[in-house]
């Protein structure tokens, strides 16, 4: 197993990233090699996102670039995808096993049996599937792994599945009921971590927000994160990535305005400025309501990025109704978007809907949304130049001599080699450039 090479391709949330991470560290822990390309693997394993239409042909050009160009390989396939159209992903070249969310625990024992396979000559066989009823999953337990970003960031998922009814999201039925990982466990994985020497750690979910409800007792997001912060008062930062907008309660902003080991950053998927679209994207919030909470999470937080997703071409959607959702962002104080056509998921309601938007009309209005972020993006890290932010270098010096990192406002920076990596140090801003900052 010592020269057993293994790839792992992540596709979509941190949460799968976080799943990914996992697997990587088991089969690490085994022996085996991971390599940076999945040209040079034996076992490739593809961990798939669906939530769109291009998610799925990602993950499609990805296998057939793999059975291509690296015959010999075998094909792992799990997430998302692979929960959703196992046979399809079965029937493609290289694909040795397909693996649903309901069986992700058992890829690391189906690499190593793989390896296994290939150290003794054993031909590639016809492809099998592990997949079952997702919605019989009820409890989360702990992924235990030790991070992947050499020891600077880790990404722990405190809690999966959704129990929301959005109308274009195809993400409940592959991931199931809300399932949260219980308070202890979240708190033995986020110390073993900063014992390893990781200096931030971000919780993931997929509907994050709604952590705790399933617990017996019940318990609030909030409450996980204050207890968290007085069990372990080592953890030098704690992120939170994708946060719904009715779940950024006054609890929630006012840690993230008070408690200096929280990142001043957070996600607060928009989808829609339009009030109509939001009703029928059965999201529970209007356009003023997000802008009003765009608004106090500035008041609250003055330096904080403010991230959001935003769909166009949600079906019906009009000129003057992506106009509103121009002018929601355009006015608020977002700071960066992700910006994704509508992908009509079979199985959804909206997929059923009528008066679909054309291809080219919501990929004309996505570049309007892009081109305006991208303004009030560099408006944003050109405010910072001349001021100190709290930043973390986690890559070694490049030829240049700069080094890269992250600002615990979510901005990309720059250090000379002089500045340590893999520490939180406050530094002063000297430049803002076309993708980040340059720091002193």
């Amino acid at each position: 197993m010592s020269d057993a090479r293994f790839h792992i391709a992540n596709f979509g949330c941190r949460a799968s990233q976080s799943e990914g991470a996992a697997i990587e560290d088991e089969l690490r822990s085994s022996g085996a090699r991971q390599t940076g390309s999945a040209l040079d693997a034996e076992v490739v394993i593809v961990n798939s996102c669906t939530v769109t239409e291009e998610a799925d042909r990602d993950v499609r050009r990805l296998i057939r670039r793999v059975a291509r160009r690296n015959p010999d390989s075998r094909i792992i396939v799990t997430g998302c995808y692979a929960q959703r159209r196992p046979e399809e992903l079965a029937a493609m070249p290289g694909v040795q096993y397909v693996v649903g969310n309901s069986h992700k625990s058992q890829v690391p024992t189906l690499a190593r049996d793989t390896l296994d396979d290939i150290d003794a000559g054993n031909p590639n066989g016809r492809a099998e599937i592990f997949c079952s009823d997702i919605f019989e999953e009820r409890l989360l337990g702990p992924t235990d792994h030790q991070g992947s970003s050499g020891r600077t960031r880790a990404t722990v998922k405190v809690q999966d599945g959704c129990n929301a009814n959005c109308s274009f999201c195809i993400i409940p039925s592959v991931r199931g009921r809300s399932r949260s990982l219980a308070p202890a466990s979240v708190i033995a994985e986020v110390r073993a971590l900063v014992d390893r020497g990781y200096r931030e750690v971000v919780f993931s979910g997929i509907h994050l927000g709604s952590y705790g409800r399933d617990l017996e007792p019940a318990t609030r997001f909030s409450t996980l994160i204050r207890t968290l912060l007085e069990d372990i008062p080592d953890l030098e930062r704690l992120r939170l990535s994708s946060i719904e907008p009715l779940e950024v309660t006054d609890d929630v902003l006012g840690l993230v305005a008070g408690e200096p080991r929280i990142a001043r950053h957070l996600h607060v998927p928009a989808q829609s400025g339009s009030s109509r679209i939001l009703r029928a994207m059965r999201r529970p919030y209007s356009g003023p309501e997000y802008a009003d909470l765009a608004a106090r999470i500035r008041d609250a937080v003055p330096d904080a990025a403010i991230g959001a997703d935003v769909m166009v071409g949600f079906p019906g959607e009009t000129d003057d109704e992506f106009m509103e959702t121009y002018r929601l962002v355009e006015s608020s104080p977002l700071t960066y978007l992700h910006v994704f056509p509508y992908s009509a998921r079979p199985g959804t309601p909206a997929a059923e809907m009528d008066n679909p938007v054309p291809e080219h009309v919501a990929r004309f209005r996505g570049q309007h949304l892009r081109s305006l972020i991208a303004r009030k993006n560099a408006a944003f890290r050109e405010g910072f130049v001349g001021r100190e932010l709290d930043v973390l270098i986690y890559d070694e010096a490049d030829e240049g001599g700069w080094r890269a990192g992250i600002s615990d406002n979510f901005i990309r920076v720059e250090a000379p080699a002089s500045v340590e990596v893999n520490r939180w140090r406050r530094v002063r801003v000297v430049a803002a450039g076309e993708k980040g900052l340059r720091v002193a």
